[in-house]
């Protein structure tokens, strides 16, 4: 099963697929965008036909943080809204060709125009395989986070996700990270 974590520059996509693989493979820093090619992490065996097929040059096997994982690849994509237009055309490129897809968005742009109709309307054919991760919400208080979260419910409902599991993570504190360990 390959799932593909995406979003926009600053959402912490990397850092949460660290804390997702229980590693720290993926580069995290203040230079934006980090991730300039998609970077696979197998927790068993690398099918190295597959990701041949993906065109995934950067690869790594590291060990399954918990049971269940074995059969996983997990891809750390690159930004979607970098200036950069190999990235975009990236992330376009797999949406189509992965199993499962996490879109990580952040307390800061979560309700960002493009993210919701460049990318999350257009997935809502594929809404049984769409996974959306509300990340840095440790950065909220409670109160507030109880809003954006139902905010960004109503924005994907809008969307056509009405439906798709929503997760609160902390990359930082480890928050969510178990329960994405699990939807995925």
């Amino acid at each position: 099963t390959v799932v593909a974590i995406a979003g926009a520059t600053g959402s912490g996509k990397s850092s949460l697929f660290n804390a997702v693989t229980g590693t720290r493979i993926a580069e995290q820093g203040p230079r934006r965008p980090t991730t300039s090619m998609t970077m696979a992490a197998s927790f068993s065996a690398s099918n190295n036909e597959l990701l041949d097929l993906l065109d995934v040059p950067r690869r790594y096997e590291v060990q399954a943080p918990v049971d269940g994982m074995q059969d996983l690849i997990l891809l750390d994509l690159p930004d979607h809204d970098s200036t950069a237009t190999a990235h975009r055309e990236e992330v376009d490129r797999l949406v189509s060709l992965v199993d499962q897809f996490i879109w990580v968005l952040d307390p800061q742009k979560y309700a960002d125009a493009v993210v919701h109709q460049q990318f999350l309307r257009p997935l809502a054919a594929n809404a049984d395989v769409t996974l959306v991760v509300l990340n840095q919400v440790d950065r909220l208080e409670a109160s507030t986070r109880r809003e954006v979260l139902a905010d960004l419910t109503n924005l994907l409902a809008r969307d056509g996700l009405g439906g798709v599991p929503v997760l609160a993570t902390s990359a930082r504190t480890g928050e969510g990270v178990p329960e994405l360990r699990s939807a995925v």
